[in-house]
């Protein structure tokens, strides 16, 4: 997947947007942030993926594949060089967090959730082939993911344990998955 070069300015453009959406999710009701924000694990974790995407499309891919790999091991987050995050972005807890796709503006992750490819189907619906395209103001609940070449639509709340495999239009609103009473079984 081939993308769009992108300079230092819009790189500084969008990690802004990303501080400035992370101290509004975080401060208190007097609008006051924590301090020393920028060493928060969720600002490193978008940092360091912003860096790597950063790379990866001025053709440094080993650089990209680096910075990717220092992700990994100093946050716990696996968020692709190649996926494709618009401004915004906010991942609460970036351990067991996994993501392969496109995203618009204001992507909320919750921990352990995660968007990617789903083995076997290679259609491409706008963010490469196989992998899954979402809408602005999307929001990942923990231990939720959209696998696969699925359109969700904008201002949609994936909820908590759902694994997201069809379409989802703007605006939909998503209920959890239904519980089931299975007799137990002596040993």
């Amino acid at each position: 997947m081939r993308l769009a070069r992108r300079n230092w300015r819009e790189t500084r453009t969008l990690l802004r947007a990303d501080y400035a959406r992370l101290c509004q999710m975080l401060s208190d009701e007097e609008g006051r942030k924590p301090p020393m924000m920028f060493c928060h694990p969720s600002f490193i974790c978008v940092f360091l993926h912003r860096v790597s995407n950063h790379f990866q499309r001025g053709g440094h891919r080993f650089t990209a594949r680096f910075f990717w790999h220092l992700n990994l091991l100093v946050t716990g987050a696996d968020i692709s060089e190649l996926a494709d995050l618009d401004a915004g972005l906010v991942i609460l807890s970036p351990p067991g967090t996994a993501i392969m796709g496109h995203a618009g503006r204001n992507l909320t992750v919750m921990p352990c959730a995660g968007l990617g490819g789903e083995t076997g189907r290679r259609e491409d619906v706008g963010g490469g082939p196989g992998v899954p395209f979402l809408g602005d103001d999307v929001v990942l609940e923990p231990h939720c993911g959209v696998l696969g070449p699925v359109r969700v639509g904008s201002r949609v709340r994936v909820p908590a344990g759902i694994g997201l495999t069809q379409d989802v239009p703007d605006d939909a609103c998503l209920e959890g998955p239904r519980t089931r009473l299975l007799p137990r079984r002596n040993p």
